[in-house]
């Protein structure tokens, strides 16, 4: 809409796509990003031909949102169709594939017991039970769910074998958060999502960084400026007042406070950041949920290798029997246009909650050294391939879903709803909002261009 200011404060996947959205109807949108890259947890970079990237590069052929922005951001040939990947999980040492979209698939999963296998057949039930309160985009509609952990709902229903070998290792290495505090909230979307049918699972053939950096391309992207909070102006406008570096003799760099008026904002930052920078428009209700949130803790390391450890892509669970500190990885060989040089290989290893908690201040080279050797234990041969390693670390990365997020998102929501209605118009978007994973940021920006656009346009 042509005259409308808009300031989308953060360049990750939720910022961009939000901005992309809105410059698209006409909006005039400045993102604002204190880094000097884009893509916020997909932010990545080539290296000797390796992509190194920032989150999982999986895709599935129901995520809708993320594959429409690829499409619209002219990157199909580079990034789609996605490489066909092998679902596996390991079991005691031994990896093999799963399938999990039919009742009969889940039954071979190893470790699953003959009884509970018979339980298994509570599930379609179960879902048809659920399913008027389970929307991926709204989350917070199924809060009237979310008083039970995914640990005890699948163990009650469908026996601790279940669990142990396949919604646990399934919704964990989804969700990356602490198995034993998980709602069934989480399980029930994952079951929704991303298995009921046959749901291709591949890999991109490029990294998501890319489908960010062309995003950011477009758009009126000013780096290296931090927004410090967002105030009101007597006009019904807001002010974004942000700091920027300048170099103050050869040695120090100081931050100089500037002011940025605007007619409307999207605070598309961490949940943490998120009730910092819009504190002074908030209502108590907002600030309160902000101060209590808890992101948690998240441990990657990438592999470059000069020989792949088999000759197709594979995404490999590894269930907490095995005594592992590995939640998952991504194993790829390399190909001509891939995100590998061809004849060699990439692994993306990610550690599981609680060794990133434990290890939360651990130098990186103690964590890089654990997780190799974690890995070694099933694929031996990796030690004598690996040519460099990339560690990525956060302290509050994850998502928190824990039981009760859901109903905490469903009381944000209508307060938000309720400000949006009194006209204010500061909007909010990011994965604590909707799920982990590129389909549910993307998603989530998306939800923060419509409420703005519906105030604007009607």
């Amino acid at each position: 809409m042509s005259g409308v200011s808009v300031a989308v404060i953060g360049a990750g996947l939720a910022g961009l796509r939000t901005a992309s959205e809105l410059s698209r109807a006409g909006y005039e949108v400045t993102v604002f990003e204190g880094l000097s890259v884009v893509g916020g947890s997909a932010a990545g970079s080539f290296r000797d031909g390796f992509s190194l990237d920032g989150t999982l590069p999986l895709v599935r052929s129901s995520d809708r949102a993320l594959i429409s922005w690829i499409e619209q951001s002219e990157l199909s040939a580079s990034l789609l169709p996605p490489r066909a990947c092998i679902d596996s999980q390991i079991h005691r040492g031994e990896i093999g594939p799963i399938d999990t979209s039919t009742l009969s698939d889940l039954a071979k999963i190893p470790g699953v017991t003959t009884w509970d296998k018979k339980r298994l057949l509570r599930l379609p039930r179960l879902m048809a039970r659920y399913r008027a309160q389970l929307d991926p985009d709204r989350p917070e509609l199924a809060a009237n769910l979310d008083y039970r952990s995914a640990r005890d709902f699948a163990t009650l229903y469908l026996g601790k074998s279940v669990w142990d070998y396949w919604v646990s290792p399934e919704t964990t290495s989804q969700y990356a958060s602490d198995e034993m505090e998980l709602s069934r909230v989480a399980f029930l979307l994952s079951r929704m999502t991303s298995r009921e049918g046959k749901v291709a699972l591949g890999v991109m053939r490029q990294g998501l960084w890319q489908l960010a950096e062309r995003a950011a391309s477009r758009l009126n992207v000013v780096h290296d400026l931090w927004a410090d909070e967002v105030t009101e102006r007597g006009d019904g406008g807001y002010q974004v007042h942000c700091s920027f570096a300048t170099e103050d003799g050869e040695t120090h760099a100081q931050k100089r406070p500037r002011a940025i008026d605007v007619d409307a904002v999207v605070v598309a930052t961490s949940p943490e950041a998120a009730g910092e920078i819009a504190g002074p428009v908030l209502v108590p209700a907002e600030r309160d949920y902000f101060a209590r949130y808890r992101g948690g803790p998240s441990m990657s390391l990438v592999l470059a290798l000069s020989a792949p450890l088999a000759h197709y892509a594979k995404f490999v669970r590894v269930p907490k029997a095995e005594a592992s500190t590995i939640e998952c990885y991504l194993s790829e060989c390399g190909a001509a246009d891939g995100r590998a040089p061809d004849g060699k290989g990439l692994v993306m290893i990610r550690a599981n909650e609680r060794f990133a908690s434990a290890n939360s201040s651990a130098a990186d080279d103690v964590v890089e050294k654990s997780l190799l050797a974690s890995f070694s234990r099933f694929h031996p041969e990796v030690r004598d391939r690996v040519l460099f390693t990339r560690l990525r670390r956060t302290q509050t990365g994850n998502p928190n879903f824990h039981v009760g997020a859901y109903r905490e998102l469903a009381r944000l929501a209508r307060v938000q709803e309720d400000r949006g209605a009194a006209g204010r118009r500061i909007y909010f978007a990011g994965d604590y909002l909707i799920g982990p994973g590129p389909n549910q940021v993307v998603s989530s920006g998306m939800r923060a261009a419509a409420a703005l656009r519906a105030h604007f346009e009607g």
